[in-house]
C-alpha cells in the first residue's frame, strides 16, 4: 500500500520520514516511516495503562523537546484517542496526547495487509541510540526478521502485557511484557 511520505521534524540528526495515514481537511495523521528508537513500555514488569506508561512520557518530554523546534512542536494537536485492553477486568480511560503510539484498530485499519506494517530501524538512530542499536543487534538471532517488532498502545492478554506489531508486521496474539525493549513508530496529527 503506496502512502504518502513527508518530512516533519529531525532525530538523531536526520529529517524524520512520516507516512501520511489519513487527512482530514488542513490536517494530517503522521506515523513515522521507520522505527525511531526502543524503549519498554514501563521498566517494572507490572500492570500499567497506556496513560501511566514511560514510553508515553518519554514521547511527550524527551522526544518531543529532541525531534521538533518550537514553531513544528506548536503545528502538533493534542488528539483524545481510546486504549483496548484484553483484559475485561482492566478499562482504560479515553487519553489525550499530541504524539502516541498506533491502536491495533488504528494499525489494522491503516496497514490492512502484515507486511504493510513492517517496519525496519532507521539506520542513523540505530547509531545515535544505544536502545534501538541493543534491540536491533538482537533480531538477528530470530529466523525470518524482516523489520523491527515496535509497540502498539492497547493491552494484552495479562495485566502486564502491550501488543507489539512482529517484525513480519503480525500482531503478538497475547501481548509482550512491558519491561521489554521494543521499537518506538511515533504518531502525531499536524496541521
Amino acid at each position: 500500500m503506496q502512502k504518502e511520505i513527508v518530512t516533519f521534524g529531525n532525530y538523531a540528526g536526520k529529517p524524520i520520514e512520516w507516512l501520511v495515514l489519513e487527512q482530514q481537511g488542513r490536517r494530517k495523521l503522521l506515523l513515522s516511516r521507520y522505527v525511531l528508537d526502543a524503549k519498554k513500555f514501563l521498566p517494572d514488569c507490572i500492570y500499567t495503562s497506556w496513560e501511566r506508561s514511560s514510553v508515553r512520557k518519554w514521547l511527550a518530554e524527551e522526544f518531543r523537546q529532541a525531534a521538533f523546534t518550537a514553531e513544528e512542536s506548536a503545528r502538533i494537536q493534542t488528539t483524545k484517542h481510546e486504549t483496548a485492553s484484553e483484559l475485561a477486568s482492566h478499562t482504560e480511560a479515553a487519553a489525550e496526547d499530541a504524539i502516541f503510539l498506533l491502536s491495533v484498530k488504528e494499525a489494522e485499519r491503516y496497514f490492512p495487509r502484515p507486511d504493510d506494517r513492517i517496519a525496519p530501524a532507521d539506520a542513523v538512530a540505530c547509531r545515535e541510540s544505544r536502545d534501538l542499536r541493543d534491540f536491533t543487534a538482537l533480531l538477528p538471532f530470530y529466523q525470518g526478521v524482516r523489520g523491527c517488532w515496535w509497540w502498539l498502545r492497547d493491552g494484552g492478554a495479562e495485566p502486564n502485557q502491550r501488543y507489539i506489531v512482529w517484525s513480519d508486521g503480525t500482531f503478538c496474539a497475547e501481548g509482550h511484557y512491558v519491561n521489554y525493549e521494543r521499537g518506538i513508530r511515533p504518531a502525531l496529527w499536524i496541521e
